[in-house]
């Protein structure tokens, strides 16, 4: 029986958040940790495990690591956890096959390529086939690409197929042990680069090049076709779209298909300045609303990009519009503590909010109520948006109901995506009789709240994942590129296709 290991270290890294990300903020499973927690779950590795079993594999689990999009990594978390890892891979060997499940945007301090230098170091220490996972908003590298005999990305964001994703990456690399296929790839970067709002991929750009790569699949040539959305909020080299064909030692078909590819990218590149509604029309446009409930997606402060979850630009304007049946959720763990001090029923004076930086508003000092309080934990349905980090089991660390008003402000001790409707729903939210509800989201809530929303608007709010770009300052990204650089990008990109 083949032995093959899995394992990974997987994060999002937003280079603009100003804390780091310490060696705690990640959830660490080992050894058979790893197969008792994440079997069965619609993530990436769920789907490695079930298909490596599916095919006769001795499973091989090393060490998974993840933790929530957020600030740089600190150098000695990514070191502990990196060298942990190809460690263990080695004390195993030797081994059949190695599967990681990565994310393809993870920066530390002193390393802009955590997932290249993960796969290298893994590659010297084994002599088998290598093939990874990666979420669709990695930055894909040259080093990555050399170091992998396989990558695969997330074709959906939200990204729903994850499970799926892990399957292939299983296929995959049976096709390489079992029927002798020889990974060849083309890759290529674009000179474009996509705020969270216009990553997703039933829109344009992304939505025309995944139909056609989708139907490029068909040819059984082909391995895998990898389509990165890239990941703006991390300031690294190679931030942007780029695109990844594997064949079947067939590089002239390889590089025919990343030229189509790319150039239906490129052709599609003006839905990249799409930056959403202002906030004063989108707050009056949501009151205006017959249809319920008006979906307010606060794109600034994006938890899933790295953002903190905080925000108050879209709560102080309905306060002022004095919205009726609304519910905004901020990680607020000061006045959470606060209001498990006074008690359920009780009349209290806050400060709420906006307090980790000054990306994202100001401080709201308000009277509410304390309607409830829980611990914070729920179960999601199984195929929440980021399954891959927690799995099934969420826990919010503690979540107050409070209400001003008309509004409810859910209030929770540590900051939670809104990818499953049970983290709602938990805390007593009757969702469907909500008229308005703000979720910390851009892309992620639709998984769960597009099949309920009687309305969505994108909202263009000022934060660590806000979609007008040009108000990040780059220092190592790769110029020129679109839309920072319109006309230039324009010669770079026939420069590279050339």
């Amino acid at each position: 029986m083949r032995r093959i290991a899995i394992g990974g270290i997987a994060h999002e890294t937003n280079t603009f958040a100003p804390i780091q990300t310490p060696l705690n903020a990640f959830t660490v499973d080992e050894g058979e940790g790893i197969i008792k927690r994440w079997t069965g779950t619609h993530s990436s590795l769920g789907g490695v495990i079930q298909g490596l079993q599916d095919s006769g594999y001795e499973v091989v689990p090393l060490l998974y690591a993840t933790a929530m999009p957020s600030g740089l990594v600190t150098a000695e978390a990514y070191q502990t956890l990196r060298d942990h890892l190809v460690g263990q891979l080695a004390s195993f060997a030797p081994v059949d096959g190695v599967l990681l499940v990565l994310h393809g945007a993870m920066v530390a301090q002193g390393q802009d390529d955590c997932e290249g230098e993960i796969l290298e170091q893994v590659r010297a220490a084994v002599n088998c086939p290598v093939v990874a996972v990666l979420d669709m908003h990695g930055c894909l590298t040259q080093k990555m690409v050399d170091a992998a005999d396989g990558l695969v990305a997330y074709n959906q964001n939200p990204h729903l197929d994850t499970y799926e994703r892990g399957l292939e990456a299983t296929a995959l690399l049976h096709r390489i042990l079992e029927d002798g296929a020889v990974p060849t790839h083309a890759f290529r970067h674009l000179p474009l680069l996509l705020n969270a709002l216009t990553t997703g991929t039933d829109r344009e750009p992304l939505k025309a090049i995944h139909k056609a790569a989708q139907a490029a699949r068909s040819d059984a040539r082909v391995l895998s076709i990898s389509i990165m959305g890239g990941f703006a909020y991390s300031d690294v080299p190679d931030a942007g779209v780029s695109v990844l064909v594997t064949t079947n030692n067939d590089l002239p078909l390889a590089q025919r298909l990343l030229k189509t590819l790319t150039d239906i990218a490129w052709e599609n590149r003006e839905a990249a300045l799409d930056t959403g509604i202002p906030v004063a029309e989108a707050v009056k446009r949501a009151l205006s609303s017959q249809r319920f409930p008006v979906i307010l997606a606060d794109i600034g402060d994006n938890v899933g990009g790295g953002s903190p979850g905080d925000g108050t630009v879209l709560l102080r304007a309905l306060i002022e519009a004095a919205a009726q049946d609304a519910v905004v959720l901020l990680a607020d763990p000061d006045v959470l503590q606060q209001a498990i001090t006074a008690g359920v029923g009780t009349e209290i004076d806050v400060s709420v909010g906006a307090k980790v930086d000054d990306w994202h508003g100001e401080p709201i000092s308000i009277r509410v109520v304390v309607e409830n309080l829980t611990n914070g934990q729920y179960a999601t349905s199984g195929k929440d948006h980021f399954s891959n980090v927690y799995g099934r089991a969420v826990n919010m660390e503690g979540c107050a109901r409070l209400r001003h008003s008309g509004i409810v402000i859910l209030i929770s001790g540590r900051k939670t995506p809104p990818g499953d409707l049970e983290q709602l729903r938990s805390q007593g939210i009757d969702i469907e009789a909500q008229k308005i509800i703000v979720v910390k989201s851009t892309i992620a809530f639709r998984g769960a709240y597009e099949a309920i929303a009687g309305d969505i608007i994108e909202v263009d709010t000022p934060g660590l994942c806000a979609a007008n770009l040009t108000g990040f300052t780059y220092h190592k990204l790769h110029r020129p590129i679109y839309p920072l650089d319109v006309l230039n990008s324009i010669t770079e990109y026939r420069t590279t296709q050339s």
